[in-house]
């Protein structure tokens, strides 16, 4: 039975998809290239032309019909394999050996190996394919159990640790405005009652001002990340080959070979999530971690002002206001240093310089404030006792 001729549209169709293939190469070439002569602004344009030439490819190959069920294209590409494996690149090494070209068969060479294995890899494939899905992966070897532990746990404690933030920061301001109120009406000779009424005032308003700020700043960072992450994901599913380039410039920029970043571009590419999270880290420079939860930061951050404003203020129980003034203060100095310190350790520094800084800040407050204190009771004429 005679072969059927191509129409014209049909050999049109195989030529432009063999130009948009030998495209898709040079560009991915010329962008390394750009990339070894420092010039990542350039690979930036040769990697996205190089992903807009892979989805011309795929269209013309899907309007050629060659994309056919998973069985056949697996029959497809073991097959296909053959005859490069057993005449082409045979032929074409001994060429280049009878042409003096080493540097051309070595390239061969190398082709013909990687060859050799596709083609066993589809052939295994379509051996097992009739068994279904894969098997479970088998469970981990011993000693592994820890590693595959930490995998799974160790996110949620690095996100637990953030709440450190909100912790040290609320109990930091809790202890220094809350001081610097009492110091400043102590100072000023106002009585004992005003001073403790005075520091709770402040308190309920630093308590309600941090958690609704803290809250609100949390959601609209979340509300930013997720737009960002939600049109990165669209135009992955728009335009994939572009986004698998410019994850291959991120790769290759952070030190990645060059082979190494198409390999691994590519294989994290199969997963659309993996891509996703890969490029909002590389890209975008977000990641779900650095988010907080807004209720509960907000809670965090309110509960932490609230105890830290008692140190300060307690003392203040006491009628004598300057000497409840200088208990406050020894508590409040104590109170800073163990924030401090908790801090620096949290952070793996020194806790004795994390300790001192931040008492340092909050003795210069009290400082600030008990002289305003006093120079606002002298422009008023109040009596100090």
């Amino acid at each position: 039975m005679p072969e059927r001729s191509l129409s014209r549209t049909e050999a049109n169709l195989q030529v432009a998809l063999a130009g948009e293939a030998d495209a898709n190469r040079r560009y991915i070439a010329y962008g390394f290239r750009a990339l070894e002569e420092n010039r990542p602004d350039i690979a930036q344009l040769f990697f996205e032309a190089a992903g807009a030439e892979t989805i011309h490819a795929l269209n013309h190959l899907k309007t050629m019909g060659a994309i056919a069920t998973t069985r056949e294209n697996l029959e497809r590409a073991a097959t296909g394999e053959m005859e490069e494996i057993d005449v082409i690149l045979p032929r074409m090494i001994r060429d280049a050996a009878e042409e003096g070209r080493p540097d051309a068969a070595a390239s061969f060479r190398l082709a013909l190996d990687r060859e050799r294995h596709h083609r066993d890899m589809f052939r295994e494939a379509l051996a097992t394919f009739d068994r279904g899905a894969p098997a479970a992966a088998p469970a981990a070897p011993p000693g592994r159990e820890h590693h595959m532990g930490e995998l799974e746990t160790e996110a949620g404690r690095v996100e637990r640790l953030g709440s450190i933030r909100e912790i040290v920061f609320g109990a930091q301001d809790g202890l220094v405005s809350t001081l610097a109120v009492v110091a400043g009406l102590a100072a000023a000779g106002v009585g004992h009652l005003v001073v403790l009424l005075g520091g709770a005032v402040s308190a309920v308003a630093g308590i309600l001002s941090m958690s609704i700020g803290t809250y609100l700043s949390s959601r609209a960072q979340r509300q930013v990340y997720e737009a960002e992450l939600a049109r990165e994901g669209r135009e992955i599913r728009e335009h994939p080959g572009e986004e698998v380039a410019e994850l291959i410039a991120a790769l290759t920029a952070r030190g990645l070979g060059r082979g190494d970043a198409v390999e691994v571009a590519r294989r994290i590419a199969r997963s659309h999530d993996l891509l996703l999270s890969t490029l909002a880290v590389f890209e975008l420079g977000l990641a779900p971690q650095q988010l907080g939860r807004p209720a509960r930061d907000a809670f965090v951050m309110g509960v932490a002002f609230a105890a830290a404003s008692l140190v300060p203020l307690v003392p203040f129980v006491w009628p004598q206001a300057m000497a409840a003034l200088a208990v406050s203060g020894t508590l409040t100095l104590v109170a800073l240093f163990l924030v401090g310190a908790v801090k620096g350790r949290v952070a793996h520094l020194s806790a004795l310089r994390g300790g001192l800084e931040v008492v340092g800040l909050g003795a210069a407050s009290a400082l600030v404030s008990f002289a305003l204190g006093r120079l606002a009771a002298q422009l008023f004429g109040i009596e100090v006792s």
